[in-house]
């Protein structure tokens, strides 16, 4: 849940996300969307969880597990990644810190108990600890200003022109990094969960509110795909979620879980289906998972993520590129929906 759940009380709405209470707005999510999309806003994640691991060669341990190379992980980097079946299917993704001698995977909501469970049987002789970590939480800022408004609340920091995946520590027990995985991710900052109350009325008198109704919508516009979303676990082949333009996998480090398939099909170039931005006529409500098909009524991909409503919706959805470039209309139930790139795709 929320660790800002007995801080706001019952002074807003609250919604739910992966059965977790979020706070739904703050009172006017038109708002609040427009904050994300063209200027900033701050966003409570403190429902997001994280697993710390530690012990002798821990990056060794880590390294033969995930899709991207834990050596790049330092105190000033962090780097995003992600674990998968043998059979090279996505799991769990998370980004990756590096803390004193610990690692953490600040991971999905409801996603740190079983990630940490099946990290462990890898352990076998290793002197390695794996753990849920509950001390910390973690907020969002976002939106186009992020950098430059969070400069101004710590200007003794190089925030402005931070690349991805940039990490500072503005105050001791603090980190403040800049999403590796694309810029309209926009900055994360965890603190003490014991702190996260007073983190969030002191950055609350310099930038606006939003509730998950307006992270989502500003989500989904910008085709930012999330683990459990786009990422289907167990279903996904995450290049085909845009885990490589994401910048989550490093073909040139060694072997891992599910390194085989995930290097064939992007040197063979094999991949069959792709993330794509999708409008939704107006219409009944449709939830993630409904099959999206062709004119012919054959089936070509699933909507995976949509906005909330009856009217003109935009989502997210995985379809074949080849059906996309010859139909591009399609229907999710009783709905019309268009199909078009992401901007940050990189495939022809």
């Amino acid at each position: 849940m929320s660790r800002l759940e007995s801080h706001f009380g019952t002074r807003i709405p609250w919604s739910s996300d992966r059965s977790k209470p979020v706070p739904h707005h703050f009172g006017d999510p038109t708002a609040e969307s427009r904050s994300l999309l063209t200027d900033v806003a701050l966003v409570d994640l403190t429902h997001h969880e994280t697993v710390a691991i530690s012990g002798e060669n821990v990056n060794d341990f880590l390294g033969g597990l995930i899709t991207n190379q834990v050596k790049k992980v330092t105190p000033q980097k962090s780097v995003y990644a992600a674990h998968l079946t043998p059979q090279g299917r996505f799991l769990w993704d998370f980004t990756l810190l590096r803390d004193a001698d610990r690692l953490l995977l600040i991971t999905e909501p409801g996603a740190a108990t079983p990630l940490a469970q099946r990290l462990s049987p890898f352990i076998l002789r290793a002197k390695i600890r794996i753990e849920v970590d509950a001390t910390l939480a973690m907020l969002g800022i976002a939106g186009p200003e992020s950098s430059q408004v969070l400069q101004g609340i710590f200007p003794e920091f190089p925030v402005r022109d931070a690349p991805l995946g940039e990490t500072l520590s503005p105050e001791s027990g603090i980190r403040l990094w800049r999403d590796p995985r694309h810029a309209g991710f926009g900055w994360r900052l965890l603190v003490p969960a014991s702190d996260v109350s007073a983190w969030w009325e002191r950055l609350v008198k310099r930038i606006p509110p939003a509730g998950f109704a307006a992270w989502e919508e500003y989500r989904i516009r910008l085709a930012l795909p999330r683990g459990g979303n786009e990422f289907i676990p167990e279903v996904s082949l995450p290049l085909e979620s845009g885990l490589l333009e994401m910048n989550g996998v490093d073909f040139a480090k060694g072997c891992y879980v599910g390194q085989e398939t995930t290097a064939r099909t992007h040197h063979r170039g094999t991949l069959k289906k792709r993330v794509y931005s999708l409008m939704l006529s107006a219409g009944e409500i449709v939830a993630p998972g409904t099959p999206i098909l062709l004119p012919s009524g054959k089936e070509t991909g699933v909507l995976t993520s949509v906005t909330p409503g009856t009217g003109e919706r935009v989502g997210l959805g995985i379809l074949h590129p080849s059906d996309v470039e010859r139909d591009r209309t399609f229907t999710a139930g009783p709905l019309q929906v268009t199909a078009h790139k992401p901007d940050w795709a990189t495939w022809a």
